[in-house]
């Protein structure tokens, strides 16, 4: 991997810390000294709180309450400070504070009782900021708080209990969700975003996930958009939207880093460092992570020995373990920020991002090595209270990335050839082993695509009669430049894959009375390869009691097919043999033009039209109710009808009796293969379906200590109306039933420490994406087995210290079943970590 820049960042967070730390006890040494006293009470009592602490930010020097609600600091360096007051159940405070020289500085601090679950304030929903409450969609809300609390392989491990949402772990660092069914692959439903700006994979489309350059102690929540966003989001957010929502130097000033060590040779470091300028008109920020660790690698063995190793699809000779060599993985991550703030309430900052990965990739067409694939990122926003607007360029480099599937047909026809010429079965291996490097070159893919993504939008509250409505209008614009130099894009043929979507939208929300609220919003998009998509949306949301809200919504929202399955190009070769002969090839393509199936004598026995927008309307009822501050409920029912319905890569055309032409009339064949024998896999618009759904979860407060929470989701695909594709049967490819469940206390007893465990469990269910993965060639009862998994996760933070230590477990049981066909079994996995934290940093 090319290091330099990342680790050249990290050595700079590093010395940040070091520097910091030393320049404030060497302030602590040499100035003259004060004390800090003063009381804390609550607000609405005006009681003292007993047990609330009080820390001096950047010397790490702090006390607590007594009985009375008094504190005192003595021996405290003369300057400028942030005094900033905690206590279980309230809201922090913080203060500035001078301390002089021999002199007592009286600080009496108020603290607010805290809001519970419900009244968290959450921005992607409606693209402004709202009550979680109040919100006419669904939306779940993880805090930093959660993040804190779960453990799993990355932060990104932490939707793994939210409501409504499908989680799959594939590795370590690899982790997928998807909502309201129909997961594959290449699940491009979903949109994710990071500050408000889209994070996808120029190439295919994809979510970065893991690829992300945001580090772990850099997140300051996760916001999921569950259900249709199209009509604030445009193409892609067909099933919702993931926001990463990340921390500014206001936010948290200072230093912080930690360091986490486990199982499967698991090393892993994070570090932030933030600060502001002077009188805090300029902020930067910088974060770096870097982690490896040896994934879990599917078992051995030949054919169907694992759900996780598809090369069986190509050969029984060979399994992937081998033909990989080994399952080290590693991330690089940095990020950087500068931040202006000017005028009233204006702020600018730039923003650039890196990340290098080494994984394994989970794809329709079976497993992808991930060798050193970097993103990269630069983001310049500009923003007040009622403007905002953003332009992102994104690009990554494969690296060194091969097919593996690849890998395995090429070595398969080498040993082939070995025992044709004579050599015995262990000669013919060794031999096709020998040549691993020079397969993997030849099966390496490129994509060295580019993105960029403006918005520009405009909100503001006006007064309507005895009401008021909200205005959110804006407009974006993406342009695609996949670039894969002919390896694995119709860029091979000479095919023009640069694409645009121009896109705008009018959201208005009027509030005539304080229990109602309507609102409603529509947005057009127009693509430069599909036809121009209006999606509308509408919601109204009834308060029936104080806190108690009743909602009735409904939405539309599209997906256009992606860069890849429009244009993807992939020859196949498969091995002759047991009845497959010389030159037969799987063409795996995309679907930018459409197909002629004909049969031996050329007659057209099926057609297959060209890739159109994928279009699903969706109506939604839903409650949400805080029963004492301390129960929140949340039911939402919903059901939607899909159209145009875009297939995982399907089978299409054996070569043998269905014989694949482009819809021109040109035949489908690749370079060197013979005509008659092109088999053909595409992507298909389906027919009609009608999805059904329930998602149901509350969340208890019983104390300060003590809080649980559970949902259960149940889902089915109630109608399906086949169009002409003559492709496969449609199947969900979710559990219909999935639960979940946390529980955690803290500070019970004595202060700093807690203990969370969660817990999920799906349903066995059907599952099918492209050839290789369909879950009757793996089980025999064509199931994926229903599955529990169990997380425990520990910490305790050491007063005065800045320290915390932890420790996880998930899948503590040891369950020995995949969460989706393709993903390697995750076993149980223990790690500890140790973070220190340096509170403020002013330059």
């Amino acid at each position: 991997m090319n290091r330099q820049n990342p680790l050249l960042w990290f050595i700079v967070v590093c010395a940040l810390c070091l520097a910091g730390t030393a320049d404030a006890w060497a302030q602590e040494q040499a100035q003259a000294t004060g004390s800090i006293s003063g009381a804390v009470l609550e607000l609405d009592t005006e009681e003292p709180l007993t047990g609330a602490n009080v820390l001096i930010e950047g010397l790490q020097r702090g006390t607590s309450t007594g009985a009375d609600g008094t504190y005192r600091i003595e021996n405290v360096p003369v300057g400028e400070y942030t005094l900033r007051v905690t206590f279980i159940g309230y809201e922090n405070e913080r203060r500035t504070i001078s301390v002089t020289d021999r002199e007592e500085t009286v600080v009496d601090v108020v603290l607010t009782p805290r809001t519970f679950v419900g009244d968290e304030v959450v921005v992607t929903g409606s693209k402004r900021p709202e009550k979680l409450l109040d919100a006419p969609v669904q939306i779940e809300a993880i805090s930093a708080d959660e993040l804190d609390v779960s453990g799993g392989g990355t932060y990104l491990s932490a939707l793994s209990t939210v409501k409504g949402v499908d989680f799959v772990n594939v590795g370590i660092n690899g982790q997928g969700i998807s909502a309201r069914g129909f997961n594959n692959h290449f699940n491009t439903r979903m949109l994710q975003m990071k500050d408000g700006r889209v994070a996808q994979l120029p190439g295919t489309g994809l979510p970065q996930g893991n690829f992300l350059p945001t580090s772990e102690l850099d997140v300051k929540s996760i916001e999921v958009v569950v259900g249709p966003a199209s009509a604030l989001y445009g193409p892609n957010a067909h099933t919702g939207v993931v926001n990463v929502i990340t921390k500014d130097p206001w936010d948290q000033s200072g230093v912080a880093l930690n360091v986490r060590g486990g199982q499967q040779s698991l090393l892993d470091i994070n570090g932030r460092t933030a600060g502001t300028f002077g009188d805090g008109t300029f902020g930067w920020k910088l974060t770096g992570q870097y982690m490896t660790a040896d994934d879990f690698a599917p078992p051995s063995g030949g054919p169907n020995a694992s759900a996780s190793d598809s090369t069986h699809f190509y050969t029984p000779v060979f399994n992937e373990s081998e033909l990989v060599g080994d399952y080290d993985i590693e991330s690089i991550r940095a990020e950087g920020s500068l931040y202006y703030r000017f005028g009233d309430d204006w702020q600018a900052n730039f923003a650039y991002g890196f990340s290098e990965n080494d994984n394994f990739g989970l794809t329709n067409n079976g497993r992808n090595h991930i060798r050193g694939w970097q993103v990269q990122y630069q983001n310049l926003q500009v923003s007040n209270e009622n403007w905002f607007a953003q332009v992102t360029h994104t690009s990554n480099d494969a690296g060194d990335t091969y097919q593996i599937n690849g890998v395995a047909s090429s070595a398969s026809i080498i040993y082939g050839q070995e025992l044709a010429g004579g050599a015995s079965p262990e000669q013919a291996r060794q031999t096709a082993l020998d040549q691993l490097p020079s397969l993997r070159e030849a099966n390496k893919f490129v994509d060295r695509g580019e993105l960029w993504d403006s918005e520009i939008q405009y909100r503001n509250t006006v007064g309507l009669g005895s009401g008021s409505l909200d205005i959110v209008t804006g407009a974006q614009g993406r342009r695609y430049l996949p670039d894969s130099d002919g390896t694995f894009l119709a860029d091979a043929v000479g095919r023009d894959l640069d694409a645009t979507e121009v896109g705008g939208y009018l959201q208005l929300d009027y509030r005539p009375t304080d229990a109602l609220r309507i609102n409603g919003a529509v947005r057009v998009d127009d693509h430069s390869e599909y036809d121009t998509q209006i999606s509308p949306k509408a919601a109204i949301v009834y308060s029936v009691l104080p806190n108690q809200n009743v909602r009735v919504g409904y939405n539309r929202a599209f997906k256009s097919p992606t860069v890849l399955e429009g244009n993807l190009f992939i020859p196949i070769p498969i091995p002759a043999g047991n009845g497959v002969p010389p030159g037969y090839v799987v063409n795996a393509l995309g679907n930018y033009t459409g197909f002629e199936i004909r049969d031996p004598n050329g007659d057209v026995i099926r057609e297959i039209s060209a890739l159109s927008p994928e279009e699903v309307n969706s109506i939604e009822v839903g409650y949400k109710g805080v029963f004492g501050k301390s129960v929140f409920l949340d039911i939402v029912a919903y059901q939607s009808w899909y159209n145009n319905f875009i297939s995982p890569l399907q089978s299409v055309a054996n070569g043998f009796t269905e014989i694949p032409f482009y819809a021109d009339g040109t035949p489908v064949d690749a370079p060197g293969s013979n005509d008659n024998f092109n088999g053909l896999s595409t992507y298909v618009n389906f027919g009609e379906a009608t999805v059904r759904g329930l998602d149901a979860g509350i969340n208890v407060y019983f104390n300060d200590h003590f809080n649980v929470s559970g949902n259960l989701s149940l889902i089915e695909l109630a109608d399906f109306e086949e169009g002409d594709s003559g492709s496969n049967p449609l199947l969900l490819n979710v559990p219909t039933t999935k639960a979940k469940g946390s529980a955690t206390v803290r500070d019970l007893g004595f202060d700093g420490w807690f203990l969370s465990a969660s817990g999920r469990w799906h349903a066995a269910y059907e599952f099918a994406s492209g050839s290789h993965w369909v879950s009757s060639n793996f089980y025999e009862d064509g199931e994926v087995p229903g599955r529990f998994s169990m997380g425990l996760t520990a910490g305790y933070t050491v007063p005065e210290t800045g320290v915390q230590v932890k420790a996880s477990v998930s899948n503590l049981f040891d369950t020995e079943t995949p969460d989706v066909l393709g993903a390697p079994v995750t076993g149980r996995l223990f790690w500890m970590s140790a973070t220190y934290t340096f509170d403020g940093l002013n330059l």
